[in-house]
């Protein structure tokens, strides 16, 4: 199994957009991989009507699992084309002078997305604060998590952080696609915290996991299993 991640910056337009992931899809699609993901909000906060139809077409003429992040009807979303769950940003980033998520509604639930055979949580950019979130993808049965982001530069050495740190608290692999303009990373972490994959410049990083390795670390340390959950509770 192979995923295509998009270290793409923000487009002014949707035409723009597309000129950008024609290639790219093909790229994925020709280096063998059957996912490709997408940063979060690729128009940036701009709404686009005919974007959801335009990636529907883009994915299926590429034969590609196609997911982005955008905004629709007021949440920031992460969306598979042509077909598939659509996940909305549960924790709003809003930092006293700082641009983020003013004005928009947070979503209201979780979601996975089984693909291949496997189970991946989703999740965009500030949620990787919260191990909450992807502590519940795990204990219903997540291997990998599929994360878009625009995280601002100079907090990049902590998005590596808290990405290293969703992977190996639950010894799961964490895909992250993060725009380009922003100055900070995609990565592709392993289940025991190592980056296996890092891009910084706009194009892809191709991420093949080893779902073995995936097992077998899980089977010598079973950190999921080793919880006491009926001690964390303080009254």
């Amino acid at each position: 199994m192979r995923l295509a991640l998009a270290h793409l910056a923000k487009r002014e337009s949707l035409r723009e957009l597309l000129q950008a992931l024609r290639p790219l899809a093909q790229e994925a699609r020709e280096r063998g991989a059957g996912l490709l993901l997408l940063p979060e909000l690729v128009l940036g906060k701009r709404e686009d009507p005919g974007l959801p139809q335009a990636l529907r077409e883009l994915a299926e003429e590429a034969g590609l699992l196609l997911l982005a992040g955008h905004l629709a009807e007021g949440k920031n979303r992460l969306q598979a084309f042509p077909q598939g769950p659509t996940y909305a940003k549960l924790h709003l980033y809003r930092a006293e002078g700082e641009e983020g998520d003013e004005g928009l509604s947070p979503g209201e639930r979780p979601v996975l997305l089984p693909w291949k055979g496997q189970v991946f949580g989703l999740a965009l950019c500030y949620d990787l604060d919260f191990p909450e979130l992807f502590r519940a993808y795990a204990l219903k049965g997540a291997k990998g998590f599929l994360v878009g982001a625009a995280w601002p530069r100079e907090y990049a050495e902590l998005l590596e952080v808290l990405a290293r740190a969703r992977a190996a608290e639950n010894q799961a692999y964490l895909f992250l696609a993060s725009r380009a303009d922003t100055g900070s990373p995609s990565l592709f972490v392993a289940p025991d915290g190592q980056v296996l994959g890092r891009r910084e410049e706009e194009g892809l990083l191709i991420a093949e996991p080893d779902w073995g390795f995936l097992e077998a670390y899980r089977k010598k340390y079973p950190l999921l299993r080793h919880r006491r959950e009926d001690l964390y509770r303080l009254w």
